[in-house]
């Protein structure tokens, strides 16, 4: 409450009329804006507003991205080498590194592959039966154990499962045994007759890991000054009750197409396999 009894009565203040309340009300009202402020506000306004060039661009960068990198399929032809997976290739290491693949034929968006190497030393089969490629301890291998081993789960789905026709062996008769579906495999006779110019060409050499896990070495076949190994292949050998022979087919040091039984110890294995590009 106002003390009034100190300065005595209010002092009423006298109403504004006429002109003058009309010019204190206008004086109330904010002036209108000028051309060059409205310029000014509309500049500023711009300028918090979000750039449609760059700033959308930047947006969208990541969609181009993921774009770019699904069209970026490796420009394979057959004779190229191309990495994928990895696996044990030193001696006596328990460290994997990418292993080295040699594309033997491209179709569309596949390709099929061979490892450079003789990646492992394994039997084609423990006991010395007639055996088919169907029922092999080596396809069970290939295809459990070095499939998991050699590929992470994101590249396994990258490896198409292929449909394998498993020919009778047309030099001697022998049974070939059902058609398979498998991931990993061995080449054929035929394909190793077909998808290499010459026995050079079929030539190979182990991995110090296949060589330390017992792979032959020839003392007179040399690629680039190592010696060049023996390396299954899927078809079926001569069968031989006489003789106790019960082969499969393989590749030798010079690139020859032959056989040994299917307990031999000291021959290399040389996956394939149709990749997904």
């Amino acid at each position: 409450m106002k003390d009034t009894k100190s300065s005595g009565a209010a002092k009423k203040t006298p109403a504004k009329t006429g002109a003058k309340a009309a010019a204190s009300k206008t004086a109330e009202k904010p002036a209108p804006k000028s051309q060059a402020a409205k310029t000014a506000a509309k500049d500023k306004a711009k300028a918090l507003a979000p750039k449609a060039g760059k700033d959308v661009a930047k947006a969208a960068k990541p969609a181009d991205k993921a774009a770019t990198q699904k069209a970026a399929v490796p420009e394979l032809k057959k004779g190229d080498y191309f990495k994928f997976g990895s696996f044990y290739q030193e001696k006596n290491s328990s460290k994997k590194t990418p292993i080295e693949w040699l594309v033997l034929k491209k179709s569309d968006s596949k390709a099929l592959l061979i490892s450079r190497y003789g990646l492992d030393c394994k039997k084609y089969h423990l006991e010395n039966v007639d055996m088919t490629w169907e029922n092999c301890d080596l396809r069970k291998w290939l295809n459990g154990e070095f499939l998991r081993t050699a590929f992470t789960a994101a590249e396994q789905k990258k490896i198409a499962v292929t449909k394998l026709a498993n020919d009778n062996n047309a030099k001697y008769g022998t049974f070939g045994g059902n058609s398979t579906e498998d991931r990993v495999f061995c080449l054929s006779l035929a394909e190793a007759g077909s998808l290499f110019r010459d026995n050079a060409a079929r030539s190979c050499v182990s991995t110090p890991y296949a060589v330390g896990k017992g792979a032959y070495q020839s003392s007179e076949n040399f690629i680039n000054g190592r010696v060049c190994c023996l390396w299954w292949l899927r078809s079926p050998g001569l069968n031989s009750a006489l003789y106790n022979l019960h082969e499969a087919s393989l590749v030798s040091t010079d690139g020859a197409l032959g056989g040994l039984n299917v307990n031999d110890d000291g021959i290399a294995v040389r996956p394939a396999l149709w990749v997904n590009l």
